[in-house]
């Protein structure tokens, strides 16, 4: 083992496995000293996002990436806000725009847009809101991991069984 020049502290000694960058994907690399023999994946993402039974990270992960953080839940958190929280305010802004018209409406909708952006200024604010959004996103994620499918597939798988169940023995 060599040392750096300016202080004695040991150079860590390369694995053979550090440097791949000669070998391509779904190439066998076979490691000498254990004769074993691994398929090389490579991949841009940390091996924690690429483990778990399908590649797609492992399911009991919790951590948030930034993207996670700073975008998705943030758009969820806008959707259940004009879906449920805040829909009567919603619904009376999108009301007014099309009474009043695109233009119009900007200036005309005013005071009914101040009403639904100080709901929703107080649902973003809101940390125990924001913490249910984000533990609804983990165990969405964490079944996707899981299963190796989103919700909206297996949505559609659950319906594709009760559609062959209910229909097996009707000629197509």
């Amino acid at each position: 083992m060599s040392t750096n020049e300016g202080n004695n502290a040991p150079l860590p000694t390369l694995l053979p496995t550090d440097d791949l960058s000669g070998l391509k994907e779904g190439e066998i690399y076979t490691d000498p000293k254990t004769g074993k023999a691994y398929r090389v994946k490579k991949t841009i993402m940390p091996h924690y996002s690429s483990s778990g039974p399908f590649g797609l990270g492992d399911p009991e992960d919790r951590t948030l990436r930034r993207i996670e953080a700073d975008v998705i839940i943030p758009n969820r958190m806008n959707a259940h806000v004009e879906r449920v929280a805040c829909n009567a305010q919603y619904m009376d802004l999108i009301k007014c725009f099309r009474e009043e018209g695109a233009v119009k409406g900007l200036a005309e909708c005013k005071p009914i847009l101040a009403l639904f952006n100080k709901c929703k200024a107080d649902k973003f604010h809101d940390i125990e809101f924001r913490e249910r959004m984000t533990e609804e996103y983990l165990q969405e994620r964490s079944d996707a991991r899981r299963s190796g499918k989103t919700i909206k597939q297996r949505k559609l798988e659950e319906y594709r069984q009760w559609k062959e169940k209910n229909e097996g023995g009707e000629a197509k």
